[in-house]
Formats: C-alpha cells, structure tokens, sequence
C-alpha cells in the first residue's frame, strides 16, 4: 500500500513540475561512456569539460543553453537542436545579438566540432570573462554527437 502511494505522489508531483520528466519520449541511446575529451590547450581555471553522456542528459534539461562555436556554414549544415549559433571567430559581429539570448543565470554548454577544434574552449573562456559562471564545455562536439545518433536539425534559425 505505502509502495502503491508513494507511485501515485512521485506521478502527481512530475506533473506539476516546472521540470517535469516526460513519460514517453526520446530518450537516446549512448555511448554509456563518461570519458571527457580535453584539448591540449586547456589550462586551469578553464569551465568544466563534460562528457557525451553529461552532454546528452544536459540537452534534456529546459535549463541549459547550447551553443555552437563553429562558423554559420557548418551550423547550417548540422547542429545540436535548439542550439544558438556564436562563431568564436566572429566574436566581435556576433556578441551584439548573441549576448542577449544567453541569460547569465541559465547554464552554457558550449561546443565546436570537436578533435582538433578548440573554438568552444576559446568561447567558454571568454564567456566567464563576461561574467558568466555557470558555464561547460563539451569539447568532443558535433563530432561525437552527430556519430553517437544523437538528435540534431540543419537549416537557419536565427
């Protein structure tokens, strides 16, 4: 009875959670691997480096912003979805109209295309210097995301 209660209230309160776990959804399936790429350059004091895996769990949370460092061709071609596109290489024409849909209370996954690319650790870098702290970095990227199947879009969204 105590078991058959304790369902029912655990259900009742998903339900009227702000952060309420879908019953039926796509739910991915994983590397199941928590290994964290890290880039030669990193350095310490750097955001936190994150695996697929955290990447993956992050991506289900509303709470939680990702966005993509590489240049607006290959955002267009491919990206995590609902990721924002920032083009380190372009920072200077982009943080204008980027800086507005990053509320500094939200976590920032950032990412490039992972291996050789280190665009997301130079963006996360500079985003802490904006005062920005709840900030993490999946540097092995659209590379290991698009090989894990994991779900993605093409197209402008901007």
């Amino acid at each position: 009875m105590i078991i058959i209660f304790a369902v029912v209230l655990a259900l009742m309160a998903n339900s009227f959670s702000a952060n309420r776990i879908p019953y039926i959804g796509h739910w991915p399936s994983i590397s199941g691997s928590d290994s964290i790429l890290v880039p030669p350059s990193a350095q310490e004091g750097d955001p936190p480096f994150i695996s697929l895996d955290e990447a993956a769990a992050k991506r289900q949370s509303k709470k939680v912003i990702f966005v993509d460092a590489r240049d607006p061709a290959d955002y267009e071609a491919g990206r995590i979805v609902g990721a924002i596109n920032f083009p380190f290489e372009m920072l200077d024409e982009y943080w204008p109209r980027v800086s507005g849909k990053l509320p500094i209370e939200l976590e920032i996954v950032t990412y490039c295309s992972g291996g050789e690319c280190e665009s997301s650790l130079f963006l996360g870098r500079y985003l802490k210097s904006q005062g920005y702290n709840k900030i993490s970095i999946f540097y092995g990227g659209w590379s290991e995301w698009e090989k894990a199947k994991l779900p993605t879009e093409s197209g402008a969204s901007q």
